[in-house]
């Protein structure tokens, strides 16, 4: 063989092994996208993406959810009872074996004991809870300026152990804000609708302190605006 024709085809052949290499190289990376994507979508499905809840310990449990506010502390106010009834739905909802007690009872044992008491495990005992998820909202607020809606609140929650009288959790929100970019115009919407809208956007959030969630639910809230 001719050193030309040598030269030609030691060319192919390490042509040929360099096209092998880089096939087996885009397959093992096309290998490997396909696995993660499908690790990904395999551990969304399970639950295994998801974030904690920072308190477990309402499974099996009777749970009264009780939310004072200023008004509330003296008559029945209605964004309180909103609050906890939205709560109430979303630990119902989210959390296996729970029993949560009816807002109506909460507030026939207020109406028959006083509206001024604030002790939580008492109103719970009442209600013949085992916990009580004690809502102290202050500060409350829908507007920003004149023609702008936009809700604001403090926010304080206390997990009660009825039992023992004792506080088993305490979480605080200062300054709840939403929505948190900007607010609505009232040309828009109408106030109650708006009340309802920030009251179970802040019920959602409370609740992702008790059961776990995926953070695109939290990124996306604001959007809601839009179809308000």
């Amino acid at each position: 063989m001719s050193l030309k024709k040598q030269t030609i085809k030691a060319s192919q052949s390490k042509f040929s092994r360099r096209a092998v290499c880089m096939a087996l190289m885009s397959g093992t990376t096309l290998l490997q996208t396909g696995c993660l994507g499908l690790a990904s979508n395999l551990m969304h499905a399970v639950g295994m993406d998801m974030i904690p809840p920072e308190y477990e310990g309402f499974e099996d449990q009777t749970v009264a959810v009780i939310t004072i506010s200023d008004s509330s502390s003296y008559t029945r106010d209605q964004k309180s009872a909103e609050l906890s009834t939205y709560l109430g739905k979303i630990l119902a909802k989210e959390i296996k074996g729970i029993k949560v007690v009816r807002n109506d009872k909460i507030s026939h044992w207020r109406d028959t004991n006083g509206w001024d008491s604030l002790d939580f495990a008492e109103i719970g005992a009442g209600v013949e809870a085992n916990k009580v998820i004690g809502i102290e909202l202050g500060n409350f607020s829908l507007r920003d300026g004149p023609t702008l809606y936009c809700g604001t609140s403090d926010v304080t929650v206390t997990v009660i152990d009825v039992a023992t009288g004792e506080a088993d959790f305490s979480k605080s929100l200062e300054e709840y804000r939403y929505p948190t970019m900007a607010g609505q115009h009232t040309s828009e919407t109408t106030e109650s609708r708006f009340r309802k809208l920030y009251l179970q956007t802040l019920a959602e959030e409370i609740g992702r302190s008790f059961h776990p969630y995926d953070m695109s639910d939290r990124v996306a809230a604001d959007s809601r605006i839009a179809s308000s």
